[in-house]
């Protein structure tokens, strides 16, 4: 039971996408600076460690970031899902160090929340890039209202997706115990544990599972979703720094006042009671911001809620 409670706690916060056709940019630094936003795949040196990142789509450019050290998953369910923002921005599928095809490092320090929000901001300034928008779900939602709080000169619009401000809001061991699926999950969870698999494979396997709570009707997008886990790449570390360190000092709300960026919150009714309590206590705080509530949608409003969720975000980019 210890270990179902550990995997439950560590998934909190958190499309098949086929990447072997595109192509990878390279060359001398001088030759690249032109091509940093082109279309693809390309790879840049941050701070010492290559950074993978995919370019999409035209327009303003919007920095999609990802949950990644929050759960350990790679960008591509973003990838999947997020293309009709593409039809209205240059979207920058992010995959910071530690994550994905970026560099890993041997110590789990390097993953700590400041040092994801120095490199976005150096990866900005070597993409040359003076302003954008900028996207953060779940975890990724932390490190974006970080970085508005140091960087908001750089931001033309925030979205935050099924994020918190702070850990130690109420309704959580329940929410999770009363789900439907919670039976099932923790029988898979001790086979999974009891099995052959270890280290990032059991990881994926884990977070897979724990993902089936995470819906408000997971058994519509089972098969599409697991499709897109199958092909995700996962690590370890960043999770371990986020689980043991950062998770238990994260807090800004009492200081998100101070982000003057317009601001969209998007979560599900369904979702994680501290999600919800969570995104109505930024809205609070941001002056000017936006809340959306999704209907029928637990903590992945743009897969199950899709038309509402970027009927939404667009309008509010395009205002």
């Amino acid at each position: 039971m210890k270990n179902i409670i550990s995997v439950i706690v560590s998934i909190l916060l958190f499309s098949s996408y086929s990447f072997e056709k595109e192509e990878l940019f390279v060359g001398g630094l001088e030759d690249r600076a032109p091509s940093f936003l082109t279309e693809g795949v390309h790879e840049v040196e941050i701070d010492g460690v290559k950074l993978w990142y995919l370019v999409k789509g035209e327009g303003p450019i919007l920095i999609v970031y990802p949950p990644s050290a929050g759960w350990g998953g790679d960008c591509s369910i973003l990838v999947e899902h997020m293309k009709p923002l593409e039809k209205y921005r240059k979207v920058v599928y992010l995959e910071p160090r530690g994550v994905g095809r970026s560099g890993r490092l041997e110590s789990m320090h390097e993953y700590c929340m400041d040092k994801y929000v120095q490199e976005l901001d150096h990866f900005r300034r070597e993409l040359d890039i003076q302003a954008f928008d900028l996207m953060g779900f779940c975890y990724s939602g932390f490190i974006a209202m970080k970085y508005a709080l140091k960087h908001q000169q750089y931001l033309n619009h925030l979205i935050l997706i099924s994020t918190l401000p702070k850990f130690g809001y109420p309704g959580y061991q329940d929410w999770v115990i009363n789900r439907s699926g919670y039976a099932n999950m923790v029988k898979k969870n001790e086979e999974i544990n009891n099995g052959i698999l270890e280290g990032e494979e059991r990881l994926k396997e884990e977070k897979k599972n724990w993902f089936s709570l995470t819906f408000y009707e997971y058994e519509k997008h089972k098969a599409n979703f697991e499709r897109v886990m199958d092909n995700t790449i996962f690590s370890e570390l960043p999770l371990q720094q986020f689980n043991t360190v950062d998770s238990r000092s994260y807090n800004v709300l009492d200081s998100i006042h101070l982000i003057h960026t317009k601001t969209l919150i998007l979560y599900g009714k369904d979702d994680f009671p501290p999600v919800v309590y969570g995104s109505k206590d930024i809205n609070s705080r941001i002056e000017g911001s936006k809340i959306v509530e999704l209907e029928k949608s637990a903590h992945w409003p743009f897969i199950e809620q899709p038309e509402l969720f970027f009927a939404e975000t667009i309008s509010f980019l395009e205002k």
